[in-house]
């Protein structure tokens, strides 16, 4: 069996176009989008329309009537097409950003001045102007990237750009040429856009992100699975174009669709589902409110006193892998209650959130587990990109 042993699917569901991950016959990433595509990645050339210093944010508007929240923090390295930056944000500024967060509920979308411009192996970014890695990378594959990024620096413009390395790296063994390959198309690309944006006017769109289900592609490792199957003819042209056709399939057999093969509605309707089953016999039970999520572990079953101990130390194990999973497959965000089944040993205990975080930093959206109550209740808080799974579905 491939080491992969996964599979990304993109089709059609309902009214939206779904990008899935499955792996072992597992759903472990859904997104949900409409065909039209959405605002997420997009750069603009939009108008400030006024500054509010108290909460360190300008607003900023795109388009007519379509407002959005910039932090003043994402300004550093503003690029301004009306003057010359001089490190103020002023109302009536036109200003150059990139949608960063779809709109929630009442919350408009955010946006950033500083421009990122994605490839495979890296980020080049016009206002953070340092060098990162991905936090996801081992200790050895970082050491080795770092020397080879230390001898290539003069490829690297770090008056003008930042540049993120990202863990797809790992994949070339050591044979970086694909890697400089696209930091030089990127460099140039995010240059020449810089050039073109000065002569744009307010309210134009300056480039358009990828489709929404191809841009999801980016929160999937590679390593992660062996190929992409589509049962569109418009998307798979758009994978061609995007990353060639090696590891892209067209899917055509019209006796067995590719959704009955997969069985695509039930997983993601259990995906939505309030009750998530543990091999051990336990399960979780994961409640979504307006100001939080929260996730009951139950065992499922009585238990031998004389094991119990053990057998719920197991339980928390299993559950910690299963909330890991489901916070990134249902895309919950915000402030996440954990209610572990309680156990008496201290030792077992901080061992269990030390698992329970080594799991939360696999995840590409920024998570983290910030503490846990007197009542044992584990708090953790992911950030808010898109919608959760289930808004997106309905």
């Amino acid at each position: 069996m491939n080491s992969k042993s996964g599979k990304i699917l993109i089709t059609s569901y309902k009214d939206k176009t779904v990008t899935l991950h499955i792996k072992n016959n597992r759903l472990v990433y859904a997104g949900a989008f409409p065909k039209e595509g959405g605002l997420l990645g997009n750069i603009y050339v939009g108008r400030v329309t006024n500054v509010v210093k108290n909460i360190e944010a300008a607003f900023v508007e795109i388009s007519p009537e379509l407002i959005c929240f910039l932090p003043l923090k994402e300004c550093r390295h503003a690029f301004l097409c009306n003057r010359t930056f001089d490190g103020r944000i002023l109302a009536g500024d036109e200003i150059v950003v990139q949608v960063t967060k779809e709109a929630v509920k009442t919350k408009q979308p955010s946006v950033s001045a500083n421009l990122s411009f994605s490839g495979n192996y890296c980020v080049v970014t016009t206002g953070n102007r340092k060098i990162g890695y991905s936090l996801k990378f081992k200790k050895t594959e970082r050491e080795q990237l770092e020397n080879e990024v230390c001898s290539k620096k003069d490829l690297l413009d770090t008056e003008q750009f930042g540049y993120v390395f990202r863990t797809n790296c790992a994949q070339l063994n050591g044979n970086y040429e694909l890697l400089w390959d696209e930091v030089r198309i990127l460099t140039d690309k995010a240059s020449l856009f810089l050039q073109n944006a000065m002569h744009r006017i307010n309210g134009s769109l300056l480039e358009a992100a990828p489709a929404p289900y191809l841009l999801a592609l980016n929160s999937i490792y590679k390593k992660d699975y062996d190929e992409i199957v589509t049962d569109d003819s418009v998307v798979y042209e758009q994978l061609c174009m995007q990353i060639g056709t090696e590891g892209v399939r067209f899917y055509e057999d019209s006796a067995l669709p590719l959704k009955k093969l997969y069985a695509v509605e039930t997983k993601l309707s259990d995906a939505l589902a309030k009750k998530v089953w543990l091999k051990s016999g336990g399960y979780l039970v994961i409640e979504p409110t307006e100001a939080l999520t929260v996730i009951d572990v139950n065992t499922g079953k009585s238990i031998d006193k004389k094991a119990a101990a053990q057998h719920f130390f197991q339980i928390n194990k299993e559950a910690a892998e299963e909330i890991a999973l489901q916070l990134r497959l249902r895309n919950l965000s915000g402030i996440i209650i954990a209610d572990f089944i309680n156990m008496d040993s201290k030792k077992e205990e901080e061992e269990l959130l030390l698992y329970l975080k080594s799991l939360l930093k696999k995840d590409s959206v920024k998570t983290k587990v910030v503490d846990i109550t007197p009542l044992g209740l584990v708090e953790i808080t992911r950030q808010k990109i898109n919608k959760p799974l289930a808004e997106q579905l309905h």
